[in-house]
């Protein structure tokens, strides 16, 4: 196992990882996902019940133990009035252009999103998430 110095170190090898990379992807969407059901009132039994699933499963969801595809990401997203959108960026681009601007290097976030819930809510979340995975 590789010994790091900085976090730093430990990010930069995390983002050419292959699993890590899944993971932060189903963690970001199931996030998202998470903030928008919140925004509209939406429970977990009512996105069961909208999609005619268990409430189990979409528990398995939320603790990122879905394997997602496009269909069910889908599904989930139009259930809540929500939508999904998929893109694919260079690797030396690593944030979505959408997350700043292109001039003036500006914080640009989606229009769904509330500049709070970004900086507070997701950071520390998966902050959070990705150090508890860490330490098992």
């Amino acid at each position: 196992m590789t010994e790091y110095t900085s976090f730093s170190e430990l990010w930069s090898d995390l983002e050419n990882d292959e699993l890590f990379l899944v993971e932060k992807n189903i963690l970001e969407f199931t996030l998202q996902l998470q903030q928008l059901m919140e925004r509209k009132g939406i429970s977990k039994k009512d996105l069961a019940e909208a999609i005619g699933t268990s409430q189990a499963y979409i528990t398995k969801v939320f603790k990122g133990k879905a394997n997602f595809t496009i269909a069910t990401m889908t599904k989930l997203s139009k259930a809540i009035g929500g939508r999904v959108n998929i893109h694919v960026t260079s690797e030396e681009e690593k944030n979505p252009r959408w997350y700043r601007a292109i001039e003036g290097k500006k914080k640009v976030v989606p229009r769904w999103w509330r500049p709070d819930d970004y900086e507070n809510s997701y950071s520390q979340n998966y902050q959070g998430i990705l150090m508890e995975q860490l330490a098992s």
